[in-house]
């Protein structure tokens, strides 16, 4: 992977297109109309703000021009300025983005190798990839780039600096554009380079007392609409039990295969998310490597106890653990979701504090530590 480069590149994609840029298209991809539903049962939201069409993906294009990187998404109705700007906050938003009731994420896969990327999503997404595929850069439409940029930094970590939230998007009736520096991506756009498009309704207040009513718990998320049992004015319908089902409402495939069943390919029972595979503009996606299909390894035996101000109990067997030692936590599909450093070795577990996505840490999820040389210490 190349080297990371801290990424302060939040205001430039530029809605103004290069004067006498040259324009040319890298891919283009369409996507089934009327499959804004998730994995086949979701219902809209029922105020009367949104469209049937508002959540429906149906184009997504890649075009080089000039210095730029330009994404074009279409979908099946008008980008529009709300009648109303207030939800359950008292104080009306200031929605300057061009873009209001959706979240638009772009997974970009430019290298085309199975797990040398991240493969972490947006969070509050709920999703996973398919086939070890994972995304060396990530771009995010969304209505408030700021407030979902802080939320997504204090959970991802090292990943986040990969993900840009574009300023002064453009909109031109159901397309809405980003223009982004191809040196955003490390290189200029090839036909190869592979997507992941998925869309999902945009929160637009930060309070976790919805979601906490609803599923007993925090839910870090960046400002991501969510899917319950009985859709209500502001909220996706028609969701199972259980924690684990997707909140992206629609997704960009490979031509075939069903949407119904990616996106209900999620476990109840195990927590584990729906995995999406990636489109690739060249048509193919490459080869999987046998690596990234492998069976996973078993289930990490230390555990987090419980979360508290930063404070993190994990137990189980702490054998070659010591202090000072840092500690992968694992989400339900099993990518590091935050990161732990041990400062107490106790009998039965350790006692570690948070240093990175502590807002994601929850009881129940496995923690990971890299094995000791003999003799070394922390």
């Amino acid at each position: 992977m190349r080297p990371l480069r801290p990424v302060l590149l939040a205001a430039l994609a530029f809605s103004v297109p290069v004067l006498g840029a040259d324009r040319k298209l890298i891919a283009s991809f369409d996507d089934p109309a009327g499959d804004a539903n998730g994995p086949g049962y979701y219902e809209p939201p029922g105020d009367t703000d949104f469209l049937p069409g508002d959540f429906d993906l149906r184009q997504f294009q890649v075009y080089e021009e000039g210095d730029k990187v330009v994404f074009e998404v279409t979908m099946a109705e008008n980008f529009r300025y709300p009648p109303s700007t207030q939800r359950y906050n008292s104080t009306p938003l200031d929605l300057n983005n061009n873009i209001y009731m959706q979240n638009i994420d772009i997974y970009v896969d430019t290298d085309q190798t199975p797990g040398s990327g991240y493969s972490v999503c947006i969070p509050g997404r709920r999703v996973a990839f398919a086939d070890g595929r994972t995304w060396e850069y990530a771009v995010v439409l969304t209505p408030q780039p700021g407030p979902a940029r802080s939320v997504t930094q204090g959970v991802l970590g090292e990943a986040a600096r990969r993900v840009l939230f574009p300023e002064n998007l453009q909109s031109q009736g159901k397309t809405i554009i980003a223009r982004i520096p191809w040196t955003f991506f490390g290189g200029h756009p090839t036909k190869e380079w592979g997507y992941s498009v998925h869309v999902s309704g945009a929160r637009w207040e930060r309070s976790f007392s919805v979601v906490d009513r609803l599923a007993g718990r925090h839910e870090a998320d960046a400002y991501t609409m969510p899917v319950i049992g009985v859709r209500e004015a502001w909220m996706f319908g028609g969701a199972p039990m259980g924690k684990a089902h997707p909140f992206v409402v629609d997704v960009l495939l490979p031509p075939g295969v069903s949407q119904a069943k990616v996106l209900g390919s999620f476990d109840t029972k195990t927590g584990a998310y729906a995995k999406v595979p990636f489109v690739y503009g060249s048509g193919v996606a490459p080869p999987p490597e046998a690596e990234a299909l492998a069976e996973k390894p078993a289930a990490p035996t230390l555990t987090v106890a419980d979360v508290s101000s930063g404070v993190v109990s994990i137990k189980g067997p702490s054998k070659g653990v010591g202090v000072m030692q840092i500690g992968k936590v694992l989400g339900p599909d099993g990518a590091a979701v935050g990161r732990v450093i041990v400062t107490q070795v106790i009998e039965g577990g350790v006692v570690g504090r948070a240093v990175e996505g502590g807002d994601a840490i929850r009881p129940g999820m496995g923690v990971e530590f890299s094995t000791l040389s003999p003799g070394q210490t922390h």
